[in-house]
Order: structure tokens, then sequence, then C-alpha cells
């Protein structure tokens, strides 16, 4: 047997801000149902390793969704939103040099894999990168963009601390985890 799609009846924008929320009306046989979903652009995002040192190097900071569940900031790798005619590496490197003051050149950057954030709501994909960096690419301190209220601090944990902090939940950014266990692929 064969299976069937539904059969999407309607379909309309229901906020329309800085983010886009669309509701779609779908017929299942008899059956009718809606279901919501968020307009995002796609994302880069990057797990920073300095191999002299044998460290992950993570950003910090304040995420109001998971404010109230989480307590405190989230560790996770550098993202960032790509921007319009900018490839995913574009916007990795962009991202890395903004939140970290990092300067990644495209042959320390390596491809990891693309995949969606929650594709039961969003239509977001990231593209995950890990690039290696040492001190030297650092050119400035980085720490966000002043113009997108971002106060990001940098944590830098040894390859083992990171580990033993995705095994034990310390780290529960999914990105971030991913980038971990992709690392050494």
């Amino acid at each position: 047997m064969e299976k069937q799609e539904p059969e999407k009846v309607s379909e309309q924008i229901v906020l329309n801000g800085r983010m886009q929320v669309e509701k779609a009306t779908f017929k299942d046989g008899e059956k009718t149902y809606e279901r919501f979903r968020l307009l995002r652009q796609d994302a880069a995002a990057v797990l920073l390793f300095n191999p002299e040192t044998d460290e992950v190097i993570l950003t910090q900071q304040f995420r109001y969704p998971v404010s109230e569940s989480r307590g405190d900031d989230i560790l996770e790798v550098v993202a960032g939103k790509i921007d319009e005619g900018e490839s995913p590496a574009e916007a990795a490197i962009r991202e890395v040099e903004e939140e970290t003051g990092y300067r990644v050149t495209p042959e320390k950057l390596r491809f990891l894999t693309s995949c969606f954030s929650s594709p039961g709501y969003s239509t977001e994909q990231f593209h995950l990168f890990i690039a290696e960096v040492t001190k030297s690419d650092k050119t400035s301190k980085g720490g966000g963009l002043e113009e997108e209220h971002e106060k990001i601090t940098l944590v830098e944990m040894s390859r083992e601390a990171f580990f033993k902090a995705i095994h034990d939940g310390s780290i529960r950014d999914a990105k971030t985890i991913l980038a971990g266990l992709m690392m050494d692929i």
C-alpha cells in the first residue's frame, strides 16, 4: 500500500515580524488538522579547535527561549544566520570572526554535515563545520555584534573536558553535541 500524503487545503502567515510563522490546514481522508511552521534562514555553525593547546573554543551567551529552564547562559559552538547571497562557508568564517575574534581561512574550515534544527516546526537548516585556530589567528576580542545585542563570552576547554560536558549533560545544545560527536570523523 502506497503512503498518501495529506492534502494542503490552505496556508497563511499568522506572524510576520522578525520571524515569520505560517499556519497550514491539511486534509487527510475525512480528517482536517492544522500545522504551524517557523520560517527561518539557514545557519552556519562552527566548532573551533586549537590543536596546539588541544582545546575547544565555545561561546557562552544568554538565550531567551531556554533561559527559564536552563537558568544560566548556554555553551554552544559559534553559529549565525546565512545572509542572502552568502555561502554556508562564508557565513561560518564571518560568524567566527564576529563572535570570537578569530580569523579562519577557507582551508582551515572543514564541512561536517547539514541538518535541520527542529523539523517539526522550523525550516532552519544548520551547516556544521569544524575549524582549526591558534592564538596567532586571534585578530580582535570578538564578543558578537552590538547591534545584534550579543554579549558573548569565550570559553576554552580541553577536548577531554568538552567530551565530558557532552556526556554528563552540561552541554545541551544539539548542534554543539553533534559537532563534538563528529569532531574526529
